[in-house]
């Protein structure tokens, strides 16, 4: 029996349109936009938001997930777009600048020696926890249906930064109807809301993304 050569294993093969990236970001931008909209309808907006006087650590906290956000989504791109020598890691470095709320709020512990109980018993923690999730659950669905039309070959990281990028973009959501602006409260549950979210883009995105 012949074995079948390189011409015979691509004769069927029909070249197809490489995926936009700005499709990506457009359908992102949508349902992120929806969420938005979700929660101020339903839950409203931060009154100081309303009036354009945020405080600065809603500021801070807003931008850092935003940036995150944006920097995983890059890197999701990249992963439907696989080309040569394409590195994203810019998300490592976002994820890095994000993570000082934890490490501040870590800090801000043992400097006192006690647990942030204002900010672990908050009656808001379970819908931050809740809208977050729900945020992201439409914001990673619209981003893995797009991801299934590319040709994402690290199926595991894929899932990590879906998981990421819809986790960032939902808490963000939910923070512009926060009633909450200590480090503590979002070193606790934004990022639970947000490891969160990675952790199940983890375990749902790879499958469905299979070739």
């Amino acid at each position: 029996m012949n074995k079948p050569s390189i011409d015979d294993l691509v004769a069927d093969l029909q070249p197809v349109k490489r995926l936009s990236a700005r499709g990506g970001v457009s359908l992102t931008g949508v349902a992120l936009g929806v969420a938005i909209l979700c929660v101020a309808s339903v839950w409203g907006l931060r009154a100081d938001l309303m009036i354009g006087d945020p405080p600065g650590i809603v500021m801070i906290r807003g931008g850092s997930l935003l940036l995150l956000g944006c920097a995983a989504l890059i890197a999701v791109i990249g992963i439907a777009r696989p080309a040569v020598g394409q590195v994203n890691s810019g998300w490592k470095w976002a994820l890095a600048g994000a993570a000082l709320f934890p490490i501040a709020s870590l800090t801000l512990m043992m400097k006192e020696g006690a647990l942030p109980m204002a900010a672990l018993t908050a009656s808001s923690a379970p819908w931050c926890l809740a809208i977050s999730g729900m945020s992201a659950l439409l914001i990673g669905s619209v981003l893995t249906a797009w991801l299934r039309k590319g040709a994402p070959t690290v199926l595991p990281q894929a899932g990590w930064l879906v998981g990421l990028t819809a986790g960032t973009f939902g808490t963000f959501a939910y923070s512009l109807h926060c009633p909450s602006d200590t480090v503590h409260y979002i070193g606790i549950w934004y990022t639970l809301a947000v490891a969160a979210c990675a952790g199940l883009g983890r375990l749902l995105v790879p499958p469905l993304i299979r070739w």
